[in-house]
């Protein structure tokens, strides 16, 4: 995240179009939105601008101060940071329905800080449509900026309010070298439960992310910049990826999209098994889907702590022996909760880095496979296969460019010599390897 750039949180009680709205600003279907409350849970970034003043803007999760739920109260206090780390807030209302107790509680919460209000009304769809604007001027913020964010209405009114707002505190952008998109992308990924979110809150040292032992907790990806020694990194929280369903929940699908959009844009994925469970077809699912998205991958068994040294051996071969097709795949053991074993992370994924953007010189490759005809030959219905050319033309993934005499699109046993040769020789721990055949 860029320093010097303004940061705006927008607050509400549950329902009231906070993702949407962010959604429109960003011009982006980046969060989440559901009519199931409380889908919005942790604090997260999204970078817009509007008339060349750039800024950030917080998504925050509905609060409920009445609900008894522990959900509830750690969405609050996730909101709550949110607020104190902004500099100016954006209250949102629903005009449809009449102002609500919890509506007047978040408006005293506000009222005890002192950053910028703008106060906002939402679902203004219509000017024929009957609102409740008059009854919200109860609680002391004059008349609300009408808007309606599904439908994009006033949108730029209430932009032009932002940008005032932030040249009032004077704390225009200051555009930094550093670009985002050059930093790796790392994610955490498992199945539910697993402890990916503690994982992620321990690496960048913040309650980011909201935990708890209820399944599916996490239902958006949520990312955070940190720095290494002199190496930059983007951790990525994902949600839980389920077993697929033939019926899936809409909600279940949008956070399932949103999680491999996240595997297609990163450069390593840290895959999390539960030490205390048994190893499942969709663990190695996983392993499968970020490998053909060409992401370098380390497999990492968490909770450690809570099992016996030789089963965590047994549960390590049993995975070892499932995973035959990807034996370059790295394997660490952690305790995320108890902190053991974090620091060996960084190494690996500084590790996996380097491998994923290893090239070999040409003269290299064609040495190498010129001895090893040499040594041992290969036939295909008796004709002897040749390597002619071959090339590296790609890193992060690496890809192969293999000319040889015969067509070997569809001889797995020819493609696997030729790929167990070169990681033989040249490694490329942790990454997959994509070939191009032409003959």
């Amino acid at each position: 995240m860029k320093k010097n750039v303004p940061k705006i949180a927008v607050v509400g009680k549950p329902n009231v179009g906070k993702s949407t709205l962010i959604n429109r600003i960003c011009s982006s279907t980046e969060a989440i939105v559901h009519k199931q409350p409380m889908i919005t849970r942790d604090r997260k970034y999204y970078n817009s601008d509007w008339n060349g003043i750039e800024f950030y803007i917080l998504d925050t999760g509905g609060i409920d101060l009445k609900s008894g739920e522990r959900l509830s109260s750690q969405i609050f206090l996730q909101t709550k940071k949110a607020i104190e780390e902004s500099d100016l807030i954006i209250f949102l209302v629903d005009l449809k329905e009449p102002l609500s107790p919890l509506d007047e509680e978040i408006a005293n919460i506000l009222r005890k800080i002192e950053k910028p209000i703008i106060f906002t009304g939402n679902k203004w769809d219509s000017d024929m449509s009957s609102y409740f604007t008059e009854d919200y001027l109860k609680i002391g913020f004059g008349y609300p900026i009408c808007v309606s964010a599904i439908q994009g209405l006033n949108i730029g009114d209430l932009l032009d309010e932002v940008v005032l707002s932030i040249k009032k505190l004077k704390k225009l952008t200051i555009l930094e070298d550093e670009v985002d998109k050059d930093i790796p992308n790392i994610s955490i990924l498992g199945q539910p439960n697993v402890g990916k979110s503690t994982l992620f809150n321990k690496i960048i040292k913040e309650d980011r992310v909201i935990v708890d032992e209820v399944e599916g907790t996490t239902r958006d990806t949520i990312d955070s910049i940190i720095a290494i020694g002199n190496d930059k990194f983007k951790f990525i929280d994902t949600a839980g990826l389920k077993k697929n369903k033939i019926k899936e929940e809409e909600l279940e699908y949008y956070s399932k999209i949103r999680t491999i959009k996240a595997i297609e844009k990163s450069d390593v994925c840290l895959i999390l098994i539960d030490a205390t469970r048994e190893i499942t077809n969709q663990d190695l699912k996983i392993v499968e889907l970020c490998l053909e998205k060409g992401t370098s991958v380390c497999v990492i068994f968490n909770k450690v702590d809570l099992v016996k040294n030789d089963t965590l051996q047994k549960l390590i071969l049993d995975f070892d022996k499932k995973l035959e097709f990807a034996r370059f795949i790295p394997f660490l053991k952690i305790s995320a909760l108890k902190d053991i074993g974090i620091n060996e992370i960084f190494g690996m994924i500084i590790s996996n880095i380097v491998e994923r953007n290893k090239k070999i010189p040409d003269n290299k490759l064609i040495e190498l496979f010129k001895d090893l005809e040499q040594e041992s030959a290969i036939y295909w219905k008796g004709k002897k296969f040749k390597i002619k050319f071959i090339k590296q033309i790609k890193t992060s993934p690496p890809l192969f460019f293999v000319f040889s005499n015969m067509d070997i699109k569809k001889k797995t046993n020819i493609k696997r010599f030729i790929e167990y040769s070169i990681r033989g020789k040249f490694g490329f721990t942790g990454t997959p390897l994509f070939f191009k055949y032409k003959y």
